[in-house]
């Protein structure tokens, strides 16, 4: 009798799919392969850009004790940075390598508006991240960095590494001006 009991139950379990998922309760389920934010790829996993309307990112990477004077609109600035793409990390232009500061006017829209907001309020020594959507960055539009093969993609999130150096007066900062705007 237990035999024909448990043979009836078997069967019952497996034509009735809610007993059989009882019965398979120790089983894991499948992990789902998806990241928020990334995209599988042949090479690997691609981390995608921000969404353009984004806000600008500020992070204070080092802090000086002391603050003298802080920069502003208008002010001369002296910098050294480091440009990478948010999407792949691989670097686009860096004064650091060219062994040479970056000079410029905050103020004046020489540099895009992910700079000018995001050098503001800095005092001389400190060093910020900066990630900068695309619609505060180069756009749609897109752009080259310093050298004609580190294209930067339209709708590009870009990342910057910056260290305030100096902040210069008009006739010390004339000389490394780029631009006579």
């Amino acid at each position: 009798m237990t035999n024909v009991i448990s043979l009836l139950l078997l069967v019952a379990l497996l034509i009735n799919p809610v007993a059989s998922s009882v019965l398979n309760w120790r089983r894991k389920p499948k992990k789902k392969v998806s990241k928020k934010g990334w995209r599988k790829t042949k090479k690997g996993w691609l981390r995608l850009d921000l969404p353009s309307d984004s806000m600008l990112r500020i992070g204070v990477t080092h802090r000086p004790k002391e603050c003298s004077m802080k920069s502003q609109s208008g002010d001369y600035l002296s910098v050294h940075y480091n440009g990478t793409l948010y999407s792949d990390g691989k670097d686009f232009d860096s004064s650091i390598l060219r062994e040479e500061p970056f000079v410029f006017q905050t103020g004046r829209h020489q540099m895009n508006e992910g700079w000018e907001k995001g050098l503001l309020n800095m005092c001389v020594g400190e060093k910020r991240k900066l990630v900068i959507p695309s619609d505060l960055g180069y756009g749609e539009a897109g752009g080259y960095g310093s050298e004609s093969v580190n294209k930067i993609k339209p709708g590009a999130t870009l990342v910057y590494d910056v260290e305030l150096l100096e902040i210069l007066d008009e006739d010390k900062a004339a000389p490394h001006l780029v631009w006579g705007l």
